[in-house]
């Protein structure tokens, strides 16, 4: 990072006196902090700031709008400034204290005077040694870093990113910024300043120095994710045999913003970040903690694992099952000590999880893991009762991510987003002469577009989906109530055969099944900073028998609009045939006389022509 420095004019000092350092004097030093990233995507052009030592009022009016808040600068005064001559070459000298030669690369040997416990260099070799010192720019700068921690330290930063310190007693000084707020990713490089400084015209001494360093920021990231379960096998019911034909894989399993579900059904979750990143110890996450909640009708599966990743596409088709076989490049488990998981109930009725790491996994991650993207697995089952929201409102699954560097007090929190959708169908059975029972009807629901059949509990026409079986023999048989409504709750937007299996007696049946289609919600989700995550959503649709259908509010939450697929099924009496007795039996016994009657007759006629 590139320091601006200027200085004010020392006026009150007359001519015959400026030109040479007065030691009674002090000095001072004021860092004006400016955030170079927002400032150059703004168009500001900050190539022509020269760093000369005096105050910038041009360079103050141009980057006043990006000045950054809470950063600490320390200082020490780690030398004398003295004048060397020796046979005739006459020049300023600067003393260094050994652990500070060792930093930056300076050798005893190399000093231009030794006097006592004092070793001195020139301002040049001070300076060439601090520049390649800081090629590496990490190591370097978190040895200077510690080593200012033996320093004093100024107030943060205020509102207009300035800071300041006088009465400073004359010397070399050693400033280093030690703590920066959440969005700094690059801290500037270590520099000296001299107290006091010659202007930049080279005419006179100032003793108070102003400078303008600038800093690189950057914010992590945070994209919430959810998706359906490949493991099918663990969800659907019936004998090996039968699971062999059960062909419930979709053709992709992409984690996405929504997902459609059925009740009972067990989710995959994500919680991606890309670290921000980090360059020193003043720039180490202190602070890095996800609060996840679930809707009342989800439950955790209690089973978060973290990895990280060198790139965000590795960790797409991954879930916690097979995190160690994703490549990694490192796990947390829940028993690793990097992070603690806990769950609580809050008061509305939701569920929460909150991931913390540890000291020892924000080591981890301040050492290795700069930039890399780390991912929360954890798994989720939606419940099979009336919590869950059917319909457009959904179930919403927010997240928020708290996340702070080394200055006390300045923290950000990214949130995002997720949305499980389920839907339903609504049924009324009617007889076509009012007089049939509706509780001796029944249905079977299967899934066309995954291939399996719906089970479900419940009672008095009020189904909940608790599960999938491969076959129809599997299946739950779902009965209206004495009113003939029906609802199912908690089957996912795909396509459906309803076949009524039987019907009370003396009314037909339905010729088919009727196939139903429900398009599910989708939304587009925006994350936010601190602010509501922004959803727009596109409303679910239905069809039945390729006829476009109404769809009726949820019935635990009528905001929620298009829930349960509207219909109507209508069975017919049974066409009459004859029946014995009544007039049937009286023909039936009219022919039997008849007959016998011939019968007689005949008999009689035979004897006679013995």
């Amino acid at each position: 990072m590139t320091v601006i420095m200027t200085a004010t004019t020392v006026t009150s000092v007359n001519a015959a006196t400026k030109d040479v350092i007065d030691s009674s004097k002090t000095g001072s030093i004021t860092i004006h902090k400016y955030d170079i990233t927002v400032a150059e995507k703004a168009g500001v052009d900050v190539t022509d700031i020269i760093s000369t030592g005096e105050k910038n009022a041009e360079a103050e009016a141009l980057l006043k709008d990006y000045s950054i808040e809470g950063v600490e600068f320390s200082y020490m005064r780690v030398g004398d400034v003295e004048t060397m001559s020796e046979n005739g070459d006459v020049k300023l000298i600067y003393e260094l204290p050994d652990e500070l030669q060792a930093i930056i690369g300076l050798e005893s040997a190399d000093a231009v005077k030794a006097d006592g416990s004092k070793i001195y260099f020139t301002s040049q070799q001070i300076n060439d040694a601090m520049a390649n010192a800081l090629l590496d720019n990490t190591a370097t700068k978190d040895k200077l870093e510690d080593y200012a921690k033996n320093g004093s330290k100024m107030t943060l930063t205020d509102a207009e990113g300035v800071t300041s310190k006088d009465n400073l007693e004359l010397g070399l000084y050693l400033i280093v910024e030690t703590k920066v707020p959440e969005d700094v990713t690059y801290t500037t490089n270590p520099w000296f300043v001299q107290l006091p400084m010659t202007d930049h015209t080279g005419n006179y001494w100032f003793y108070d120095v102003i400078c303008y360093p600038k800093n690189q920021t950057g914010v992590p990231t945070l994209d919430k994710k959810v998706r359906n379960n490949p493991d099918q096998e663990n969800v659907v019911t019936g004998s090996e045999d039968d699971l062999n034909i059960f062909t419930g894989a979709r053709e992709e399993y992409t984690y996405a913003d929504t997902v459609t579900a059925t009740e009972s059904e067990v989710l995959d979750y994500q919680l991606l970040s890309k670290l921000p990143h980090i360059t020193s110890t003043s720039t180490y996450l202190t602070v890095y903690t996800f609060k996840d909640v679930l809707s009342k009708g989800i439950t955790y599966g209690q089973d978060a694992v973290i990895a990280f990743y060198n790139e965000k596409d590795a960790s797409d088709s991954v879930n916690k099952n097979n995190v160690n076989e994703s490549g990694a490049i490192a796990v947390w488990n829940k028993d690793s000590g990097k992070f603690t998981q806990t769950y609580s109930v809050l008061e509305d009725g939701k569920s929460q999880m909150t991931i913390e790491m540890t000291d020892t996994g924000l080591t981890e991650i301040n050492k290795n893991y700069s930039d890399k993207y780390m991912v929360v697995y954890y798994t989720a089952t939606v419940n099979s009762d009336e919590a869950v929201i059917t319909g457009d409102s959904g179930n919403p699954n927010d997240v928020s991510l708290k996340w702070s560097r080394t200055s006390e007090n300045y923290y950000d929190i990214l949130k995002d987003e997720c949305i499980v959708y389920t839907f339903g169908i609504d049924l009324t059975k009617k007889f076509s002469d009012d007089k049939g029972d509706p509780t001796k009807v029944q249905f079977v629901l299967q899934n066309q577009t995954d291939d399996y059949f719906v089970t479900a509990t419940g009672s008095d026409g009020v189904y909940y989906v608790n599960g999938k079986s491969a076959t129809e023999e599997g299946a739950t048989q779902f009965c209206p109530a004495a009113d003939g409504t029906l609802v199912i709750n908690g089957i996912e937007g795909d396509t459906y055969a309803m076949t009524e299996t039987h019907s009370d007696a003396g009314y037909s049946l339905l010729k088919e099944p009727m196939i139903i289609v429900i398009h599910s919600t989708t939304a587009d989700i925006t994350s936010a900073t601190t602010d509501e995550v922004s959803v727009q959503i596109s409303k679910a649709s239905a069809i039945v028998d390729g006829t476009e259908a109404s769809m009726n509010p949820c019935k635990t939450d009528i905001t929620s609009e298009h829930a349960l697929v509207v219909m109507e099924v209508l069975n017919s009496k049974g066409f009459l045939l004859p029946q014995t007795g009544g007039k049937g039996l009286y023909f039936i016994t009219i022919l039997g006389v008849i007959l016998a009657a011939a019968g007689v007759w005949l008999t009689s006629k035979n004897k006679k022509n013995v």
